[in-house]
């Protein structure tokens, strides 16, 4: 748990599995009744724990949400530590260790792409706030990270096993040298790069606005007209000639507005009228926005029927790029939050649909989209893009905005949800991840929680305090190359599945031709 607080404790989580690895070797070398769940007990009531400390702040704004998200996420922890431990026995130290390292990884790639999803404690994202020490993330991205605790993990397991149990201090000595080189590779790299990356100079001028409007008594109850308004106030505050883009936060305009009639919102008026005073300017800005499907025609599954009619409608938390011409450019946000903004696996979860929280101003599944849209000025055609809130979190979804295209992002938010507490620090942080991975400078505007700009190496600059209206401007630096982690993403994560999947086929067959036929006989 040490790995998510602001206060660079990362390299803690090196050590996190090593007690349990520990108890179950002991367990399965010394213990006289085998095959008790005593292991899966032991394991789920630690990464309950965990889970509990790291997340327990979601309950500010669901605590059906949250008690779904530690329970459900430590158990499936548990029960991926439990197989890998049951693979262990059945197969021998060696493999053991290999599965348990290949189907966490596993793990981790299919839960983040599951409709449950609960990408927090991803393993990699410990070193958040260790951002010299993890600057390879550009090659293998957070799930590298991930792998490198696992394997170091192991290895100090096998050393203590060792000394403790075998008193072989010259296997000892051997695997400490071993783990001596994967530790320090990584880390020796990682500090060269950090002090060595120049970016290219290559500036746009952004200002970021902090509106920090209370998302629970204000921002949906107050006229969106006076909210606007008092934006437009900051924005004037730091506004020139020479501002290239302006970027608000996630449902600042929290009217539902009808995307096929936009141009006709006098918010959107209101703020191109912003704009005729700076014609160079873009703003990025959030909006909770409405398609319509008439007769029903090309509905989607999230679609829901407009009050009587034939008609039916999505409600989308969008990112909208507006600037003086009446193209209006949108992007949906299409990383979810389970329980909030969508239901998950609607046909078996749906009974739950009462529980649901609506942290945007509407409530019901959301929709979403296929593609990452990037943005397009239309002067000079610089790109960019903006992950909505959620997004941020998710390593190879965030780098599709930038294998699209996108020369700098955006990340847009609204972490007054969860009050003062990690969340939104932890939120924060990731953004580093994401700069370091894609090597794109990153403007974030929250509603509250922490506003700022992230330069390529991941170094957080200008961050404004929490529950405090702000503004901040800044330079920040395009990029138009690829990192090896945006091109093929979580490679190594996908290799661990096809590994994970082989290595469950031979425990299988094994088992298989084990089994006696004449033995159903008996029964």
């Amino acid at each position: 748990s040490l790995g998510w607080t602001q206060w660079g404790l990362g390299l803690f989580v090196l050590l996190g599995f090593v007690p349990l690895l520990l108890i179950f070797y002991n367990d399965l070398k010394y213990s006289e009744t085998k095959n008790k769940p005593k292991i899966f007990i032991w394991a789920w009531l630690s990464f309950l724990v965990w889970n509990s400390i790291t997340s327990y702040w979601i309950y500010h704004s669901t605590l059906f949400g949250a008690i779904a998200a530690i329970f459900f996420s430590s158990l499936f922890m548990a029960s991926v530590f439990w197989l890998a431990m049951f693979v262990w026995k059945k197969a021998g130290l060696r493999i053991g260790l290999i599965s348990f390292v290949s189907f966490w990884l596993s793990f981790e790639l299919l839960f983040m792409n599951s409709q449950i999803s609960w990408p927090w404690l991803i393993l990699g994202n410990a070193f958040a706030n260790n951002i010299s020490l993890v600057q390879w993330y550009e090659f293998v991205g957070h799930l590298g990270g991930s792998l490198w605790v696992l394997m170091i993990n192991v290895l100090i397991f096998l050393i203590v096993k060792d000394l403790i149990f075998n008193k072989e201090r010259s296997s000892c000595l051997k695997k400490s040298v071993f783990l001596a080189i994967v530790f320090l590779i990584p880390i020796t790299y990682s500090f060269i790069r950090y002090y060595t990356y120049v970016e290219r100079l290559n500036p746009v001028d952004i200002i970021v606005i902090q509106p920090n409007i209370d998302p629970y008594n204000e921002k949906f109850a107050r006229p969106a007209s006076e909210q606007i308004s008092d934006m437009i106030s900051l924005m004037n505050s730091k506004a020139d000639e020479n501002v290239d883009f302006v970027v608000a936060p996630e449902t600042a305009m929290p009217t539902g507005m009808w995307e096929d009639e936009i141009n006709d919102d006098k918010n959107i008026k209101s703020l191109r009228s912003f704009l005729s005073a700076y014609p160079n300017a873009n703003i990025i800005i959030g909006a909770d926005t409405r398609s319509i499907y008439w007769n029903g025609k090309n509905k989607t599954e999230t679609a829901r029927r407009l009050g009587k009619t034939e008609d039916f409608y999505d409600l989308y938390n969008t990112a909208l790029m507006i600037d003086t011409s009446l193209d209006v450019q949108i992007y949906h946000k299409s990383k979810l939050v389970p329980g909030v903004e969508m239901m998950p696996y609607p046909k078996v979860l749906g009974f739950l649909g009462d529980f649901a929280v609506d942290l945007g101003g509407m409530s019901g599944s959301h929709g979403v989209q296929k593609e990452r849209t990037v943005f397009i000025r239309k002067n000079d055609e610089i790109k960019t893009a903006a992950a909505i809130c959620y997004e941020s979190v998710y390593g190879e979804f965030f780098a599709e905005f930038v294998k699209n295209g996108a020369l700098f992002m955006c990340i847009i938010t609204n972490d007054g949800w969860w009050e003062n507490t990690p969340g939104h620090r932890q939120h924060k942080s990731f953004a580093s991840l994401r700069a370091i991975e894609t090597r794109r400078s990153i403007a974030r505007s929250a509603n509250t929680g922490i506003s700022c700009f992230v330069n390529q190496r991941g170094d957080i600059l200008q961050a404004t305090n929490w529950w405090q209206k702000d503004v901040i401007r800044a330079e920040i630096n395009l990029n138009n190359k690829l990192t090896i982690y945006t091109k093929y993403g979580d490679f190594l994560a996908r290799m661990s599945l096809v590994i994970s999947g082989l290595l469950l086929l031979v425990l299988l067959s094994r088992m298989l031709m084990k089994y006696k036929p004449e033995e159903t006989n008996k029964l």
